[in-house]
């Protein structure tokens, strides 16, 4: 078992129950599968080779953005260094050998490799630009390489291999006659070592070759000035990341909207998140592609990618989907407009976990019942397929921050400044629930376009000030370190107490736990996304702690 601060949670290595507790025996664990496996992909990087600060500031940068694409693409990136290679056993025939300082910069790199053993070997200008289940990238992620492999196109951007590949390229160089005058190590290894693999679809690499031709206002700058160039080549890179994701997501974002518009303001984190999104990302060749894809097509402002609205999910491998679960109570709370709930109407509903019921309607259909829905739901939550295109949030938490989702997304996000949901309400402006009203995010142009639409009634300031006061109320009662046991007191029945004593929290606190049990599935999927969304936190913790 694992605990986060904001979830327990188990690895589940039997096959898929719909309920955690029938395999913990504890109602408040969840059952997520096991970790997907992150291969290590390395690239090399020497911090003194460069004295200029500024330079360094840049390649820094440019490292940050290698790290958070790879992430993002399922891989656990690491950056080698001067220490990796020297403890290397070649790393003393390598000492004493006389080569060009280009040659030996390349050793390095390889030696550090070879210390590290079998894996990716990668130049930090080269990101994968593609969809997640590219065939490459989904191959490499398997983290079995059975030969030293390099790609075509790629020059010496990028490699896989086995240990014993490696050990053996690195003593065929360094008892090469050819030492004083190659530049590098494939110069002085026999063609049979590598393996030579066709050109990937998903892979860019920027070396000095692609800029010179492809982006020229780039390689005047980096002749005029390094660190410049470098910082403007950072941002098209960033750009072209992004780019990739609207791309990939060709038909727009799909933010799930159930129950509206009676639950409309808990989606509004989703929506500045996919403004946010459909934002053109800044660059001084805004028409340019990158170098993998020239013939992608580039962002407009006036034209952007189209964020929709359905009530149910859609498996459609072109829609990137949101989607935000609220609590059982926090969603009966807001479907009955009351701010301080009570037990009989949660049990006077006949309708049972109407959440997972309208999510999954279009996929599952309307007959099935909560319990059966749950596994196809955390599959599209938590499956390889479903994970890459798909975030889902929990209503109650805070907003995802600026930093996890740059990493989740694997690209910058400038127009996304959410931490709370008030950050994305301006309740002065009326809605309807036919046409959300976006956050003001500088004057983003999209329009958001409506499915299943049931109403075009207008929402008054008022009533997006009552669903504000609703659900900040239920975040309260759903906190489950708001009441400790010994507060439980006796409840009344009244539930409409307007004054907090421990009696009246004993009592929400038991209506709370009403609501939970006649919505099991729906308390069973809030609960899954919950600690789903804590492990990832977690794992990208440990990795940055490691």
């Amino acid at each position: 078992m694992i605990s986060t601060p904001s979830a327990k949670l188990s690895i589940d290595l039997q096959p898929q129950q719909p309920f955690s507790d029938s395999i913990t025996e504890d109602e408040n664990r969840s059952v997520l599968p096991p970790p997907r496996e992150r291969p290590p992909i390395y690239t090399f990087y020497d911090p003194h080779a460069e004295k200029d600060e500024g330079v360094r500031a840049a390649q820094d940068e440019l490292l940050l953005i290698w790290k958070r694409a790879w992430w993002a693409h399922g891989f656990k990136p690491v950056v080698l260094g001067k220490a990796e290679a020297m403890k290397n056993p070649l790393y003393e025939r390598f000492q004493v050998r006389k080569m060009e300082n280009t040659l030996g910069a390349d050793m390095m790199r390889w030696l550090a490799w070879g210390y590290m053993g079998q894996g990716i070997l990668s130049n930090w200008l080269v990101l994968p630009m593609g969809p997640y289940h590219d065939h490459l990238l989904s191959f490499l992620r398997r983290g079995e390489y059975p030969k030293l492999t390099r790609y075509e196109g790629l020059g010496f951007g990028l490699y896989s291999s086995d240990k014993a590949s490696i050990e053996a390229a690195l003593k065929e160089a360094l008892d090469s006659p050819n030492l004083a005058t190659s530049t590098s190590l494939r110069g002085l290894v026999s063609s049979g070592t590598f393996a030579v693999d066709p050109k990937p679809s998903a892979i860019a690499f920027y070396n000095s070759t692609t800029i010179a031709k492809q982006y020229k206002a780039v390689s005047t700058l980096l002749a005029d000035s390094k660190a410049t160039g470098l910082s403007l080549l950072a941002d098209l890179i960033f750009s072209h990341l992004h780019l990739t994701f609207l791309n990939t997501y060709s038909s727009g974002i799909a933010i799930l909207t159930p129950h509206r518009p009676h639950s409309l303001l808990l989606h509004y984190p989703a929506i500045a998140l996919a403004n946010a999104l459909t934002t053109c990302p800044s660059s001084t060749i805004p028409t340019s592609c990158p170098p993998n894809n020239p013939s992608c097509t580039p962002c407009s402002s006036s034209k952007p990618l189209p964020i929709s609205t359905p009530q149910s999910y859609q498996n459609t491998s072109t829609f990137f989907t949101i989607g935000t679960i609220p609590h059982p109570y926090t969603l009966a709370s807001l479907l009955s407009k009351t701010t301080f709930l009570s037990i009989s109407p949660i049990r006077r509903n006949p309708v049972r976990d109407p959440w997972l019921l309208s999510t999954t309607s279009k996929t599952l259909g309307p007959t099935l019942g909560g319990p059966d829905r749950l596994i196809p739901f955390k599959e599209s939550v938590a499956s390889e397929s479903a994970a890459s295109k798909s975030l889902w949030l929990v209503a109650e938490e805070s907003a995802w921050s600026k930093e996890e989702l740059e990493w989740f997304f694997g690209f910058a996000l400038p127009a996304y400044n959410v931490s709370s949901l008030e950050d994305t309400v301006d309740s002065k402006t009326s809605m309807t629930a036919g046409m959300l009203a976006k956050p003001a995010l500088s004057g983003h142009p999209s329009s958001i376009l409506v499915e299943d639409d049931e109403s075009k009634s207008s929402l008054s300031d008022r009533e997006i000030e009552h669903q504000r006061t609703v659900f900040t109320h239920s975040k309260s009662v759903v906190n489950p370190d708001s009441i400790s046991e010994s507060r439980l007191g006796k409840w009344t029945g009244t539930g409409r107490r307007r004054t907090k004593g421990d009696d009246d929290e004993a009592s929400e606190e038991r209506v709370k736990m009403a609501a939970e049990a006649w919505h099991l599935a729906d308390m069973e999927a809030w609960r899954f996304v919950r600690a789903w969304n804590a492990r990832g936190r977690e794992e990208r913790r440990e990795w940055e702690g490691g």
